[in-house]
């Protein structure tokens, strides 16, 4: 019987990876659940074994991501200095969008930013880092050197302002040197993580 579920988990566990796969190349409106079950050499119906609807699947991804993104967070050590929990958000938030970037087509990335599906997903995971980013690194700078900041205000620069770095680093300029239907691989993050640190040392010395 166990044997069997596990059979099951396994065969769910591969769509679930070969959609998600599939969505970064192509994007999710685009990706079929004929092109998911033809990459897998399954059929239709042993899809809607496992999912009712393609959008069944894109669910339970996001929310694997969601997840992981918290688990992420969770990770960093709050009972640092405020600067020093800066830091730590900032280069494990690079190398997360790495991971989640690398292997995407250049052009499904518009196409998922601009789904309807996918805009709450990406507000929710927002609002879970302002919130981080208030709590353990604003309102700490706040409470250390008497600022009077308003925390709604500044935590959402602060959010900003690393989001645009990254979408500009990653995305904007890969467009400039791949065609569309390049996939992105991003390996080295070296320089990326220098420039980041120029940016925390700014934050941090304007929070101060």
């Amino acid at each position: 019987m166990e044997r069997k579920k596990g059979k099951k988990n396994q065969k769910r566990k591969k769509i679930l990876d070969k959609a998600w796969e599939l969505f970064k190349k192509n994007g999710y409106e685009e990706t079929k659940v004929e092109d998911i079950t033809s990459e897998l050499g399954i059929s239709k119906g042993s899809f809607y074994t496992y999912f009712k609807t393609k959008d069944e699947v894109l669910y339970e991804i996001l929310e694997k991501v969601k997840k992981q993104n918290m688990e992420r967070i969770n990770k960093i050590n709050v009972a640092q200095e405020p600067d020093k929990i800066l830091e730590d958000y900032v280069i494990s938030k690079m190398n997360y969008t790495v991971k989640l970037l690398n292997n995407m087509k250049i052009s499904s990335i518009d196409k998922n930013l601009s789904n309807s599906k996918l805009k709450n997903f990406f507000e929710e995971l927002k609002k879970i880092s302002i919130e981080f980013i208030k709590k353990n690194i604003v309102e700490k700078f706040n409470k250390i050197n008497g600022n009077k900041y308003n925390l709604e205000i500044i935590s959402e620069f602060v959010y900003l302002a690393i989001e645009e770095f990254l979408f500009n680093e990653f995305v904007l300029k890969n467009f400039k040197n791949l065609e569309s239907s390049n996939l992105i691989n991003i390996e080295n993050t070296d320089e990326f993580e220098n420039s980041l640190k120029e940016i925390i040392k700014f934050i941090n010395n304007a929070l101060k």
